[in-house]
């Protein structure tokens, strides 16, 4: 069926105005109209000509065309019809009287896409249409009155062809007055819609009012500045229409129903009658009066016949039945009066006819007057939003006619001057053009108020009430207020009243007298006027008094003030009230006025000294205002002037600090007596009088708001003098007691109080809410307060609870308020203001205290938390008010808190148990947050910044959360299934619970992604969050893996991205000194924006990794693995295309290039000094300024520390001999001279050394200058406001800078700016290098994740960066690390910022360093090498005054290490040959000589230590000889400090690192002798002795536990070993000088104290047997490591090096050497055993369990054997080298198992490289038992020699010859089938030496062999000959051929030939 569409005529369509309507209300009133919105103007220029009547009536066309078709085209527009729209728009149509067509426009428009909330809360629909019908009417009408208020606004200062004022003369030339009193006429007359129901009656009469308020607002803007002539005829319709209005002739009034109704009825008869008074063109009726022009020259729009059918109209009036008619009757008298004052003409002669007296008498008659005033009184002019200036000047116009045209007298007594008075002053208060244009002297207008004025001044004092009330009324504003100041103090006289006498009298003519005798000056004791002073009589009083006006100059001012102090009842004095009001409303508008009042009347000046011990000049004002409130009684008048007081002091607080408050409170003005310090006691110690200040103060606040009703209630007033006292820094008992007072009795009591003026609670709210965070502020910069505050706010359940009560509502709440009747707008707004305010301060709380807090929760965190919170808790209020789009700062707000609440909240999360995804709350949430994001441009930055951290706080702290506000409930019902069904993490659980409902939020983000070309230029900070909520995202990834693939799916997301990181990289950065602060924060965001991104990439590298990790090991899918393969390409495919193009390196040499300049650091502490410097000579000659009292005080400490210094002791001295000046004036002029050398050394002057070198550098490192640091950091929540070193706030707060301008401070700005500057200039660069700081991280970051190659044999997402990329990058990095060192050499105070930065430096070029390390030069290992060098020695030399140098230091050690490794590594791979190489390595020797003596220092650091001996230890063992290396040593290493280190429990870890090092200089006899001399046998002693304890040993406190052992994965500790070994090294180093005293002390410990360690690594284990039947019980230890083994063998090396020196071995062992021998032949009869020949069946059983235990154990493991021997152990070791899972099983009870496990599994085990480490061990083992034994068998040879025979009573133990034809036969058969094997090839080193240690232990048994048999008497066994003559014969045609054995193989065959003779 064919869809059938009609159309309507065009006019029909409207854009709704609302939004048009808020862009005209935004546009500047100073500025043209943009370009777009006068484009809107001209489309919709129709509607504002015609304005309501294009909204047309019911219309048969229109609703035929609705029935009939199913699309309505109207213009351009198409609407498609809905059925039951339709029926709605017929049923509106009827209630309207609208046009049937428009009628569904407004359902349509408002059904469907109104205003959600209004939508809930009015629940029938209909109602929500006709509500916004009457707004769309209502803001046409707004529009066209903004148009027409904004071009007036303008005026003059538009330009021809400006578009406002075209568009405004245009719709007066199109007719808009007619359409608009046609279209009041109209509304005037409509009558009540017949089918509308009576419920919305009062709705169409409320708005049809308004309507007419609107209209008659537009009328009157046309008539005003003259825009459009009221004609004649004009002016009699609108009369009669008035006249209509008032006798009730039109259904008008009839409307006026409710509350609401009548005043806009009230409202619009207001406004018509100012309206016809304004068109009566009085102010042009003055002007030709003033300049004397005739009615017909004049330009004057009536004519004489139009001015008498006029009074015909006006005469018709009864003034008796309209009183409102009055006023109209008496300005047409003006009107008649001021035409009758022209010149006289004939034509004029007709007007004097008219009686305009009459007119005047009947409108006196009837109160005219008086009706202006209740005009004013029923603020009327106040509350409406229309033209209210243009209102009140129409009645001042009035006013100055009325008193030009009748003579006011000041003498008339029947109350018409008061109410004249009374009528100005409501005119000009509040009105500061008006105000402007009075004091103007080019205003003709108001020239007849300024004669009454000089009228009222003649007469002063007599008439001080009078002009104190107009002028008060004068000075709104800052140039009338100063007007005001002066015309008083320059007053020319004084009036008093007189009694004249005969001889007073010198001229009758003139009135002239003089007076014979003093005068006094009433209300002013002591004050006279001199005698012989002469004045001039005003009027007599009395039958011989006068008022008389006395040629004696007196300043008004002080006369006032003068008045103020001596007036003995205050009480009812109205005089008081209006002196006080008056100075407060000068004072408030006028600065400069305030300092003026307080440097008046220096006749009067007061001594005293202030809270610094300064004397004060000129604040006797305070004292008289301060001693006058402590006086005041508790009633409504005292409490009226204690308010008016406090607003003036709380002023001239600002003004100067010091001196107000010392004055203030040493008057006591709260009258507290307190005896004890309220910082001694706490808050909660303090009495009632005293934390109360006195009941009395408690009792005149509720007295003021219950019976005042002025505009400054008194609680205002406390609190902002509480407030003006905190920002001073004044830490005073009274102070403590005013913030307690207000805190918890203002603000947890006012909203119970009752107010005589309505809406004073809510400011009395806001102003207590502001002290409150004010107090907050003032914690981080008062010790003293911050205690008292946060005990108060974090602790009192009441202030807690007003906060909640305040905070703790909803949305839907606020909304309903809005179509409350009952309460008005302006409570809303106080109401919203106080919520944002309470948001603000509740996150301002958690954010400064949840950081530093403790491990119990203070009371307001529990209570923010707790679900049990009144009136709801605080999440869900918070969750709420984010949908309340009526107020942008409450959602800003509530988002900001509920971020720091969702981070608060991390360890208890809340999200699942009070949140439902699809519950109301959550689901308005979701849409707000929506809504938020969706928007095509940022309408409110902070709001849409503060949604972005509240979804990063909840996907970082909070992801249930973050779930629940985007996920559906079928989602969560999913994910609770799953988690119930098993074994499912919370990571997998939320992983999926992410469905369709994410994309709103993804494409929110994918649009700022993609549009960030646009948002970088004009809004960076906007992208910065948005890239941050993405890298919350990665960070969390596993958890919100839903979004990552939709965001990832996005063909633009990591191509927009990376090239953001692309275009940015060729971007010239500017110098620092060409930016400002706005361009260093663009800059800065842009790093940051970088950062975010490179983090973010480098998250899904690894996430990427991880996942085809795990899919490797699992059987996923094929399409699974593709996708995750095809996601990870696209981010390698990027890094790879950075690294073959320039883009990677730009990155590196980017972002490591940051020349911290020092010297703008500081200079700007020289230029805080600077200030600091002309500050104090300010203080020395008693001027404080408007210098916080904190800022004085800390100002005056350095003070007396400068002069306590020697320095200025000697200037002192220098300048008395030199005769500069008086003693008293030296200090000023030492300060002085100060000053100018430090602006020299701040203009580059270098200072010399000297006095004030010295006083400069103290002034430098002072307290004044610290206490503006800050500690800078980012972070993720962190606004770049808060990133600076100086806190430029603080500093203008403390300094009072704006108050400068206005004192004798003024010169001194420019100082001031001066350091500003520099201070800024410091901050941008601190804030441009922690911005590149980040970025270097990151990138950090991303190259590690690339390049890491742990997985990388199994997945493929990394990368290789080209080694070419790399060495280019490196020498760069170096340059750039020698670069940033470079200012910090002479630097006294380094940045924490620039240690970071040479951190990330270092760090890139170690990982850069690791990248290439297989293809790494000499060259560039020299280069690193110099270069941390050169940054080890600077840091190094910082170290004692800078903090945070470690952290470099040890990166740079690490690189150190790095390079020497490899070079070390490769002089050992490739050896020296070639000549690159020789030189490579020469100049490697020569920089490692050069950084001996800076690594030697660098030992004494702690945290440095361990990496600086491993340093030294490779050094000198790799690079140096000893004659090269030991004089440094010697001279520069404190080999006693790391000496005792091995005492050091807490460096337990670096034990062996210290024993290492002490071990490879303990070779050389000067190092050992320093070893000896440092004590090193003691600490090692003390080592040792807690090996017992089980706190150092590895090997004996594991040693029973395989499983223990074998879980280890770091290298043991092998104390024992390394500890021997040094000894040993420092016994053989020392030679036999010093060996018999190093044996006393060293053999009885270690043999003797220590037996059982020997012991222990001595023992042997038994050697299982294959015989299953043989039980034999298992050892003592079956099993053992290699490490353990590896101490055996120190151990024995240990027993040898001792052994040799046989005399002191025989003294110190005293014969208890026999254990050592018996055990080391156990030892070497169980080696022996493992006899395991070529070609025999191999062993069943392992005769010694030795799994791979360590990393590197296992990796060794894993690798071929080397040696490929199947003889001796290398045979056997394989059985009980079995990785651990193989022995997972095994049992340590039995060796049964061991056996049996063995035997199963023997023909699946091979040799490895490990098993070959095993058993060469044992051979070294071997070796050193052997070598033990023979050298005690060269002993006991020695001493039978000496003895002349053979002592067998004491011949040593020696091992039977079977025990060693075993060893001899293992070493012959390996040797032998080595050579054999490797005949044909070269034979490796290791083989070598392996070959050569096997034949030296041959040639030791067979001499222990040979000393048995010799010993005994025995012969070699026949059998055993033969086979020893086949083995030696297969050895020695094995070893033919091989050059390296001949000298070991001719030493062989001689001792064979000894114990065997004639066997060769």
């Amino acid at each position: 069926m064919a869809t059938t569409t009609k159309s309507v005529d065009p006019s029909l369509w409207w854009e709704s105005f609302s939004s048009l309507l808020t862009d005209l209300e935004n546009a500047s009133p100073s500025d043209d109209l943009p370009e777009p919105l006068a484009k809107k103007l001209k489309e919709n220029h129709d509607w504002f000509v015609e304005t309501v009547a294009r909204f047309k009536p019911p219309n048969e066309k229109s609703k035929e065309a609705l029935m009939s078709s199913q699309q309505l085209k109207i213009g351009s527009n198409e609407l498609t019809v809905k059925p039951d729209f339709r029926d709605k728009s017929l049923l509106v149509s009827s209630y309207l009287c609208l046009d049937e067509v428009q009628s569904y426009i407004l359902v349509d428009r408002y059904l469907e896409h109104g205003n959600a909330a209004e939508n809930y809360i009015v629940h029938d629909p209909i109602h929500v249409v006709l509500l916004q019908y009457y707004i769309e009417r209502q803001c046409l009408l707004k529009c066209t009155r903004q148009i027409l208020m904004h071009a007036l606004y303008l005026g003059n200062s538009l330009k021809e062809g400006s578009l406002i004022r075209e568009e405004a003369l245009k719709l007066i030339s199109d007719g808009l007055e007619g359409k608009l009193i046609s279209v009041l006429q109209g509304l005037m007359s409509c009558s009540h819609p017949e089918k509308m129901d009576v419920d919305l009656f009062t709705l169409w009469a409320e708005e049809t009012l308004l309507e007419d308020n609107l209209v008659l607002d537009i009328i009157f803007l046309i008539y005003y500045e003259s825009l459009c002539t009221c004609s004649a005829e004009k002016w009699k319709n609108l009369c009669s229409l008035f006249k209509g209005i008032l006798s009730g002739s039109y259904n008008f009034g009839k409307l006026a129903i409710s509350s609401e109704a009548l005043y806009s009825f009230y409202h619009a008869k207001v406004q018509l009658l100012l309206i016809l008074i304004e068109t009566l063109n009085l102010e042009n009726l003055l002007q030709m009066v003033h300049d004397a022009i005739p009615f017909r020259q004049g330009a004057f729009v009536f004519t004489l016949t139009d001015v008498q059918e006029i009074d015909a109209l006006i005469s018709g009036f009864d003034i008796f039945e309209m009183r409102e008619a009055g006023p109209l009757i008496l300005a047409w008298a003006v009107f008649l009066c001021l035409i009758s004052s022209l010149p006289r003409k004939e034509e004029t002669n007709e007007l004097t006819e008219i009686d305009h007296v009459g007119y005047v008498r009947q409108a006196f008659e009837a109160s005219s007057l008086s009706y202006f005033l209740e005009i004013f009184q029923s603020d009327i002019l106040k509350e409406s939003d229309g033209p209210l200036a243009g209102y009140r000047s129409v009645l001042r116009t009035f006013i100055s006619a009325f008193i030009a045209s009748y003579e006011i007298s000041l003498q008339v007594e029947d109350g018409t001057l008061n109410l004249i008075l009374g009528i100005l002053c409501y005119i000009y208060r509040g009105e500061e053009s008006l105000c402007i244009q009075f004091w103007d002297r080019a205003s003709f207008v108001d020239g007849p108020i300024r004669c009454l004025l000089c009228n009222l001044e003649g007469e002063f004092p007599f008439r001080t009430v009078e002009l104190l009330r107009l002028l008060s009324s004068l000075c709104e504003g800052s140039w009338p207020a100063e007007c005001v100041y002066n015309f008083l103090d320059k007053s020319t006289g004084i009036s008093t009243l007189f009694d004249i006498t005969s001889e007073s009298i010198v001229d009758h003519i003139l009135q002239i007298v003089e007076t014979q005798h003093p005068v006094r000056i009433p209300g002013v004791d002591g004050l006279h006027i001199p005698h012989g002073t002469r004045g001039q009589i005003l009027k007599v009083v009395g039958e011989k008094t006068a008022l008389v006006r006395w040629e004696y100059t007196k300043s008004a001012v002080s006369m006032l003030l003068l008045r103020l102090a001596q007036t003995p009842y205050l009480e009812n004095n109205e005089e008081a009230f209006l002196i006080l009001d008056l100075l407060g409303r000068i004072v408030s508008f006028n600065t400069a006025v305030c300092f003026a009042l307080m440097d008046s009347c220096n006749f009067l000046h007061v001594q005293g000294t202030d809270i610094n011990g300064q004397i004060e000049n000129n604040v006797w004002v305070v004292e008289i205002i301060s001693i006058m409130v402590r006086n005041l009684s508790p009633n409504a008048s005292g409490a009226a002037l204690m308010s008016m007081a406090f607003l003036i002091l709380a002023k001239m607080l600002k003004c100067s600090p010091s001196h107000v408050a010392a004055v203030a409170l040493r008057a006591n003005i709260f009258d507290v007596a307190s005896n004890s310090s309220i910082f001694n006691i706490g808050w909660n110690g303090l009495s009632s009088g005293s934390w109360l200040l006195s009941g009395k103060l408690a009792k005149m606040l509720l007295i003021d708001s219950e019976q005042n009703d002025y505009d400054c209630p008194l609680t205002i007033s406390v609190l902002d003098f509480t407030m003006q006292l905190v920002r001073t820094g004044v830490e005073d008992d009274i102070v403590v007691s005013l913030i307690v007072f207000s805190l918890q009795y203002i603000l947890v009591n006012h909203e119970y109080w009752k107010y005589k003026v309505k809406n004073t609670r809510w400011k009395v709210t806001l102003k207590v809410l502001e002290v409150m965070k004010t107090c907050i502020l003032a914690t981080s910069s008062s010790e003293k307060l911050s205690d008292v505050i946060w005990d108060l706010l974090l602790c009192d359940s009441s202030i807690h609870n007003t906060l909640f009560r305040i905070m703790c509502t909803t949305s839907e709440a606020l909304e309903r308020l809005y179509l409350n009747r009952l309460i008005e707008l302006v409570e809303i707004e106080g109401l919203q203001l106080a919520i944002s305010s309470v948001l603000d301060i509740s996150y301002i709380m958690l954010t400064k205290i949840s950081k530093d807090m403790s491990a119990s929760i203070p009371a307001f965190h529990q209570a923010m938390l707790s679900s049990g919170t009144k009136p709801i808790p605080v999440i869900s209020a918070v969750i709420s008010l984010i949908s309340f789009f009526r107020d942008p700062a409450i959602q800003v707000g509530a988002a900001k808190l509920l971020s720091m609440l969702l981070q608060m909240a991390e360890p208890h999360s809340f999200a699942n148990s009070c949140f439902d995804p699809d519950d109301k709350p959550v689901t308005d949430l979701r849409h707000s947050i929506n809504s938020i994001l969706l928007e095509h441009w940022v309408l409110n930055e902070d709001l849409f910044i503060a949604i972005m951290n509240l979804l990063t706080s909840a996907a970082c702290y909070q992801p249930a959360f973050f779930v629940a506000i985007f996920g559906t409930k079928e989602d969560i019902d999913v994910q609770q299934d799953n988690v119930g069904g098993a074994k499912q993490t919370t990571n997998e659980a939320f992983s999926g619970s992410l469905g369709s409902r994410t994309s709103n939020l993804v494409d929110a983000v994918l649009q700022f992604v993609e549009r960030y070309d646009d948002v970088i230029t004009s809004n960076p900070r906007v992208l910065l969050n948005v890239l941050n909520f993405l890298k919350s995202l990665w960070r969390g990834a596993g958890q919100y893996t839903t979004i990552l693939e939709r965001l990832k799916s996005s063909d633009k997301f990591w191509k927009q991205l990376s090239n953001y990181i692309s275009q940015t990289v060729g971007s010239e950065v500017p110098l620092l000194k060409s930016m400002n602060d706005s361009k260093a924060l663009l800059l800065g965001h842009k790093y940051q924006c970088q950062s975010a991104i490179l983090e973010t990439m480098a998250y899904d590298m690894f996430l990427m990794k991880k996942l085809l990790y795990a899919a490797s090991l699992v059987k996923e899918p094929p399409e699974t693995n593709k996708k995750i393969e095809d996601d990870s390409y696209v981010l390698k495919n990027i890094l790879s295309n950075w690294c073959k193009s320039s883009i990677l390196g730009s990155l590196i040499k980017s972002y490591t290039s940051w020349k911290y300049d020092n010297e703008i650091y500081f200079r700007a502490k020289v230029a805080l000094s600077l200030l600091t410097v002309h500050i104090m000579g300010k203080l020395v000659a008693g001027d404080t300024g408007s210098l916080s009292a904190s800022l004085v005080e800390k100002i005056c400490l350095v003070l007396k520390k400068l002069t306590s210094q020697h320095a200025f002791s000697e200037l002192l001295a220098q300048y008395s001999l030199r005769g500069y000046s008086e003693r008293k004036e030296l200090k000023a002029l030492i300060i002085s001279d100060l000053y100018f050398h430090l602006q020299g050394e701040l203009e580059g002057r270098k200072m010399s050394a000297g006095p004030f070198k010295e006083l400069s550098q103290f002034l430098v490192e002072s307290k004044v200058v610290k206490i503006y640091d800050n500690k800078c950091r980012v972070d993720t929540f962190l606004t770049f406001d808060d990133v600076y070193v100086f806190d430029l706030k603080r500093i203008q707060a403390d300094l009072g800078l704006d108050m400068w301008d206005y004192s004798g401070w003024k010169t001194s700005k420019a100082i001031a700016d001066t350091v500003l500057h520099c201070m800024q200039e410091a901050n941008s660069m601190v804030l441009i290098g922690i911005s590149k700081l980040s970025s270097l991280k990151a990138l950090i970051t991303v190259l590690t994740v690339y390049e890491d190659s742990l997985l990388e044999k199994t997945i493929g997402v990394g990368g290789k960066v080209p080694n070419e990329l790399i060495f280019s990058c490196m020498d760069h990095i170096c340059q750039s690390f020698l670069d940033t060192l470079e200012p910090l050499s002479p630097a006294p105070d380094v940045s924490k910022d620039v240690l970071d930065f040479l951190s990330a430096q270092a760090d890139l070029l170690h990982h850069l360093m690791r990248s290439v390390w297989k293809s790494l030069s000499l060259s560039v290992c020299v280069l690193v090498l110099k270069t941390s060098g050169a940054g080890l020695k600077v840091l190094s030399d910082l170290r004692t005054i800078v903090s945070g140098v470690n952290k470099p230091m040890k990166l740079l050690l690490m690189l150190i290490l790095s390079a020497m490794e490899f070079s070390s590594l490769d002089s050992l791979i490739t050896g020296v040959k070639d000549r690159e190489s020789v030189e490579g390595f020469a100049e490697i020797s020569n920089v490692s000589l050069g950084l001996l003596p800076i690594l030697c220092n660098c030992v004494t650091i702690p945290e440095c230590c361990s990496l600086s001996l491993t340093a030294l230890d490779l050094t000198l063992k790799s690079f140096l000889t000893p004659d090269t290396w030991f004089p440094i040593v010697h001279k520069h290493l404190q080999v006693q400090h790391i000496v005792l280190k091995l005492q050091d429990k807490k460096s337990s870890g670096s034990v062996p690192i210290l024993l290492k090092f002490f071990l490879t200089i303990a070779g050389v006899r000067g190092s050992a002798e320093m070893l000896l001399n440092a004590g090193f046998f003691s600490s090692l002693k003390v080592l040792f002795a807690d090996m017992s304890n089980g706190q150092v040993s590895f090997v004996i406190n594991s040693g029973k536990k395989l499983s223990t052992l074998s879980d280890k994965t770091e290298k043991p500790q092998l104390i024992w070993g390394l500890g021997l070994a040094v000894v040993t090294a420092m016994v053989h180093s020392l030679g036999d000088s010093s060996c018999i005293d190093i044996a006393g002390n060293v053999i009885p410990y270690f043999f003797l104290e220590k037996a059982h360690l020997i012991s222990y690594f001595l023992s042997a284990p038994d050697f299982p047997s294959d015989d299953h039947d043989k039980k034999r019980p298992r050892a003592q230890r079956t099993w053992t490591s290699l490490s353990s083994l590896m101490e055996t063998e120190q151990t024995l090396m240990l027993m040898c090096v001792l052994a040799r020196h046989w005399y002191p071995w025989v003294k110190a062992m005293k014969d208890r050497d026999s254990q050592l021998r018996e055990m080391s032949i156990h030892l070497l009869a169980f080696i022996s055993r493992g006899n395991q020949r070529l070609g025999e069946a191999p062993s069943r059983t392992a005769p010694l369990l030795c799994p791979p235990l360590l990393k590197d154990e296992f990796d060794c493991y894993k690798k071929p054997s080397f040696v490929n021997s199947r003889n001796g152990w290398f045979a056997l070791s394989p059985l009980g080298c079995v990785s651990k899972p193989k022995f997972s099983g095994i049992s340590t009870t039995t060796a049964l198992v061991i056996k049996d496990q063995v035997t199963e599994n023997n023909n699946h085990v091979s040799q490895t490289h490990f098993s070959d480490l095993v058993a060469l061990q044992i051979y070294r083992i071997t070796f050193l038992l052997l070598k033990f034994l023979c050298l005690q068998a060269e002993g006991a040879a020695k001493r039978a020699e000496e003895l002349g025979y053979v002592d067998l009573a004491h011949f040593p133990e020696l091992p039977m010859p079977e025990i060693l034809h075993g060893i001899q036969d293992q070493a012959i058969a390996i040797v032998s089938e080595l050579c054999e094997t490797n005949r044909l090839k070269q034979i490796h080193s290791e083989i070598q030496r392996l070959c050569l240690l096997l034949l030296e232990t041959t040639e030791m048994a067979l001499h222990l062999e040979l000393c048995v048999l010799h010993i005994c008497g025995i012969r070699p066994v026949l059998g055993r000959v033969e086979d020893f003559s086949k083995e030696v014969k297969l050895l020695m045609k094995a070893t033919e051929g091989h050059a390296f054995l001949k000298g070991s193989m001719k030493s062989l065959n001689q001792i064979i030939s000894l114990v065997y003779p004639g066997l060769l």
